[in-house]
Parts: C-alpha cells; sequence; structure tokens
C-alpha cells in the first residue's frame, strides 16, 4: 500500500521505488509513518465531504 501511495500520489519512478525499499529500516519508518499520516487525513476529508 504504501508503495502504491508512493508511486501514485508523490509520483516516485520504478527506480525510486526500489530505493525505498532497499531504504534503511529508520528510513522506511519514518516515511511509512508520514504517508500513513496523510492516508488517514485524506480519509477523514472524504469523510466530511461525504455526509
Amino acid at each position: 500500500m504504501y508503495l502504491y501511495y508512493a508511486m501514485h500520489e508523490l509520483h516516485y519512478s520504478p527506480s525510486d521505488l526500489l530505493e525505498l525499499y532497499e531504504a534503511p529500516k529508520n528510513f522506511k519508518a519514518l516515511l511509512y509513518g508520514l504517508i500513513g499520516y496523510k492516508l488517514e487525513l485524506m480519509e477523514k476529508e472524504s469523510r466530511k465531504g461525504g455526509t
């Protein structure tokens, strides 16, 4: 899910995705945390707009 978000929302190229996949564990944890937070915000915004 995180690599999908990186590719479609952040416009990462396949080589960027490979670098992300092979990145150090600490860096991935930070980036995945930021992506998770952004996905939660997008979900809340979509729920507000739908009601």
